[in-house]
């Protein structure tokens, strides 16, 4: 695995996230709450497609954020 750092600071505190992704985590549960309570979706089933959504989502979008400056950019 390769170190990843900030272009902006150079710090090699970085992690995979950032507001594109939590975008993903939002509009997965808007999607979810409503498809288990007036759908009648089985939970489990929905729990796990959200799981599924949010991992390609972790890989497609490959978006980093830097825990030192706040700095985020896409790979």
């Amino acid at each position: 695995m390769t170190q990843r750092v900030c272009p902006a600071c150079g710090s090699d505190r970085v992690r995979r996230g950032g507001n594109l992704v939590w975008g993903v985590y939002v509009l997965v549960v808007m999607l979810a709450v409503p498809a288990v309570l007036l759908l009648h979706l089985n939970a489990a089933i929905v729990a796990g497609v959200m799981l599924a959504i949010i991992f390609l989502a972790h890989l497609v979008l490959d978006a980093w954020w830097c825990a030192e400056c706040g700095h985020q950019w896409r790979a």
